[in-house]
């Protein structure tokens, strides 16, 4: 993860975290907030706080545990209304320093391919340079949580084109291409 990507940054060093949890309570300032709308296409963010559990995670590796909130303003995509909504968001993800093993051979099935077990948990993300970026697991939670679609609540598409009245009328009925070689048929030789 890299802060060129996101549009807000807060990094904690990943070494400090050895052996006990320590909380981190995360809150961008307003030009954060305008930031993080803009990149992700909301009318506004009036509120956005993390409050993060670091535990260590394996040897040298770490796990963010905890609620990510929002408050946040959209623009329906049915009424074209803006509404606010509120989001919650239960992170949990782990991290480890980029490996310089290669994967084994066991990693792969018989046609070279790594098979994933959607079963299972996802696999660590990666720590770069002994840094975890806070602002980047906020912004990709966030980014994966958005409805691309939002609707204010109780609101209801009224479908169709509202000229269309044949709904309640049949179609012409066609004749039949076995009706016309039926009516050949019957016809009488001359």
């Amino acid at each position: 993860m890299t802060k060129e990507t996101f549009p807000y940054s807060y990094k904690v060093n990943a070494a400090r975290v050895v052996d006990k949890d320590e909380r981190v309570t995360v809150s961008p300032d307003e030009a954060a907030l305008k930031a993080i709308a803009k990149t992700y296409e909301l009318d506004g963010i009036r509120d956005l706080k993390a409050d993060f559990l670091l535990k260590p995670y394996r040897k040298a590796g770490l796990r963010v545990v905890g609620p990510l909130t929002a408050t946040l303003e959209q623009t329906c995509v049915v009424s074209l209304e803006p509404f606010e909504s509120q989001l919650k968001i239960d992170v949990d993800r782990t991290f480890e320093p980029q490996s310089s093993r290669p994967r084994k051979v066991s990693d792969l099935n018989e046609d070279g391919e790594i098979e994933i077990d959607l079963e299972t948990l996802d696999p660590p993300d990666v720590i770069l340079d002994g840094v975890l970026d806070l602002g980047a697991v906020i912004c990709e939670e966030l980014a994966l949580t958005l409805d691309p679609f939002p609707r204010k609540p109780g609101v209801e598409f009224e479908g169709g084109d509202g000229d269309d009245d044949s709904v309640d009328e049949e179609p012409e009925a066609k004749p039949s291409p076995f009706a016309a070689l039926k009516a050949l048929k019957e016809q009488p030789d001359n």
